[in-house]
């Protein structure tokens, strides 16, 4: 029978010593770090202010008790919560002050869903009465779906100004010409690297991955120095945009990471940057960008990570003063 000898034993596990430190801290750090930004949050960003979301419950909590049910030992797929932001831009034109914007993203129309999910989702977007409603991608996960779009999520969404969408990765696989004229019979306009003229313009970019984006397209006629807002599927898409002006961005496609675990929120998030942009605010440079949880799961299943219809009213003021011009507002 073969034996090793013991000296080169030895010197294969000083080779591999250092990869096992080096792995160890990278996952020491990562764990702490979790920990911290879960116990703690990060620090408000200014010219953002957040109400306390409200939560609509479309069936009973399967367990009875809520300290389990915090920890995730309940399944949040028809637990919608609705977040209401007030975005505050220093050069607001007037005529845009208190422009009402509701997005939605992720829907993964699908059978299996219940139909009153569906009618509560849109029930409070028209609750919330918006001047624009933004569709940021991934209407379906499988072709066959894709006449539901219109059945159940389009047939009573409706906003003074119109509603407009880009696509996601998962429309692109199912069908992104089909999903484009399923939705346009109902009045969807798709916004594919182009803009179109409000009180601030409004910008879609094509999904990072699987379309073409072309930011200088995009941005084409748009004044470089003025408000603008923005809409694409991919967070990611932050990495391409240069130093160019955005008051806000808004993206989907990580679901919050669907399920978060307690204290160190989520694990997997499909993006290059993981964790980093999975939910929420994030200002980087001159860009701020606002990543929704979503709608849907596939499969049908949210851990501490509800489904998310998120509403914004945009505010003319100064961002370093904004807990002073709408006081009683938390920062988010």
């Amino acid at each position: 029978m073969y034996v090793v000898p013991p000296l080169l034993l030895i010197l294969t596990a000083l080779s591999w010593s250092p990869w096992l430190i080096i792995a160890a801290a990278v996952g020491t750090y990562w764990l702490l770090d979790r920990i911290r930004v879960n116990a703690f949050g990060v620090p408000p960003l200014t010219g953002i202010r957040s109400e306390q979301p409200e939560v609509i419950r479309l069936r009973k909590a399967h367990v009875p008790f809520a300290f389990l049910r915090n920890l995730g030992a309940h399944n949040d797929v028809y637990d919608i919560e609705v977040t209401r932001h007030e975005v505050i831009v220093d050069d607001l034109p007037d005529a845009a002050d208190g422009y009402r914007i509701a997005f939605l993203t992720d829907t993964h129309v699908a059978p299996f869903m219940r139909r009153d999910f569906y009618r509560e989702i849109v029930k409070q977007v028209q609750r919330f009465d918006p001047h624009l409603v933004l569709l940021g991608g991934d209407f379906v996960s499988w072709k066959r779906h894709i006449p539901l779009i219109a059945e159940v999520l389009l047939a009573d969404l409706r906003a003074k100004d119109g509603v407009f969408a880009v696509l996601g990765n998962h429309d692109y696989w199912a069908g992104a010409e089909e999903v484009i004229a399923a939705m346009s019979a109902s009045g969807v306009r798709f916004l594919i690297n182009e803009s179109v003229k409000f009180p601030v313009p409004v910008v879609g970019i094509d999904e990072m991955y699987r379309g073409e984006p072309d930011i200088e397209r995009a941005f084409a006629g748009v004044d470089s120095s003025g408000p603008c807002i923005a809409l694409t599927h991919h967070p990611d898409i932050i990495d391409l945009l240069d130093g160019r002006r955005i008051d806000l961005l808004l993206c989907g496609h990580t679901h919050g990471g669907q399920i978060r675990f307690p204290f160190f929120g989520a694990v997997v998030v499909p993006s290059r940057h993981e964790a980093q942009y999975a939910a929420g605010f994030h200002r980087l440079g001159n860009v701020l960008m606002y990543v929704s949880r979503g709608i849907g799961a596939i499969p049908p299943l949210r851990i501490l990570c509800r489904p998310e219809v998120a509403t914004f009213i945009l505010r003319r003021g100064h961002r370093s003063h904004d807990r002073e011009t709408l006081p009683g507002l938390a920062d988010r």
